[in-house]
């Protein structure tokens, strides 16, 4: 081989080499530049807060963070309640009050009516047969006064005997105490009639026992607020769904929350009086058909916890397990908590 062949060959070698390093640099910058490009755009992921302790879920925020989210905590106080026994209810149609009313009415008008004929045709009879006495009037026209006086009596009694009819049967389907404030025009009855009142019937499970009905009780519409409602009387009749004793009760009409032919769940005040807690409803959420609650454990943990909600009180539920006084509970925020929660879940899952 010539000297310059061999020279060309090594220059040519060398040339490939330094384009061989130049390609891998290349490959080696660009694989770093991929990564670092995609380290850049990854999803930054919030530090995770949820844990599992003792069987409870566990959310851990610091001060700041519970500050930021409005977290707010008090103190549950001892109250003491009274056991309920729970009971199905049915708010009743107007109508029925309405058409009671205007027949009940018009029986009574039509006594009144009767009775003035009464008492004319009575007087005139009375005033012919004085003057039949001294022969001062034929007999036709005295049989005619008596026909007319012995007719209206009967009329008179009819129409007593059609109003007595009618209180009866308003005494078998509405009670002797809405009878009464039927009789009296009452105004409890003129609130009920123009829906300004709104009657309910209440009726207990069947076999169950209450000797004496509560002057007071709570009716609950989903997991609405509860009403409060007052006794009318004791039903005479139940209904035929639940086969319990019925009872009356009314409720005031302001707000159409309760609305005819709806269905309601009563709790009437019976039975031992239980020492608890009150758990108010800003405190509760609601997840798989349950009603939870965050207790703090320290100043950065809470614990969810599960409460029942079968004794509604006003503003939230009394709780006699599960919670003790002087726990702190969340009783602003428990909605994020239940939130952090969720995003946990989604960062396990990713």
């Amino acid at each position: 081989m010539r000297p310059k062949d061999g020279l060309r060959t090594v220059v040519i070698a060398i040339a490939l080499a330094g384009l061989a390093a130049l390609l891998i640099w290349a490959f080696l910058a660009g694989r770093k530049e991929l990564a670092q490009e995609q380290e850049r755009e990854r999803p930054i992921k919030p530090p995770m807060r949820v844990s599992v302790q003792d069987g409870e879920a566990v959310v851990t925020l610091d001060k700041a963070t519970q500050s930021k989210a409005g977290i707010v905590v008090a103190p549950l106080q001892p109250v003491e309640h009274r056991e309920q026994l729970s009971a199905y209810g049915t708010v009743l149609q107007t109508q029925g009050l309405v058409d009671l009313y205007r027949s009940y009415s018009e029986a009574k008008a039509q006594v009144e009516q009767t009775r003035a004929r009464l008492e004319a045709s009575q007087k005139e009879y009375e005033r012919l047969k004085a003057l039949r006495d001294n022969q001062n009037i034929s007999a036709k026209v005295f049989q005619a006064a008596e026909a007319t006086w012995r007719s209206d009596e009967a009329g008179a009694r009819s129409a007593r005997e059609a109003l007595s009819a009618s209180e009866a049967a308003a005494r078998d389907q509405w009670g002797p105490v809405l009878l009464r404030w039927l009789v009296d025009d009452a105004p409890e009855f003129n609130r009920l009639i123009h829906s300004q009142d709104i009657l309910i019937q209440l009726t207990l499970p069947y076999g169950a026992r209450l000797s004496v009905p509560p002057e007071n009780a709570r009716v609950q519409v989903g997991e609405g607020k509860p009403i409060s409602v007052r006794l009318v009387s004791q039903s005479s009749r139940t209904d035929p769904r639940i086969q319990g004793r019925s009872f009356f009760y009314v409720a005031p009409g302001a707000g159409g929350v309760l609305l005819p032919g709806m269905n309601v769940h009563a709790y009437l005040p019976a039975g031992a009086t239980l020492k608890g807690v009150t758990v108010p409803a800003s405190a509760v959420v609601w997840w798989q058909g349950k009603a939870w609650v965050y207790v703090q454990k320290d100043a950065a943990q809470f614990a969810r916890r599960e409460i029942t909600t079968d004794a509604p009180v006003t503003d939230g539920w009394f709780v006699a397990r599960g919670l003790s006084a002087g726990s702190k509970l969340v009783v602003t925020g428990a909605q994020l908590l239940l939130s952090e929660e969720f995003r946990a879940q989604v960062q396990i899952s990713d």
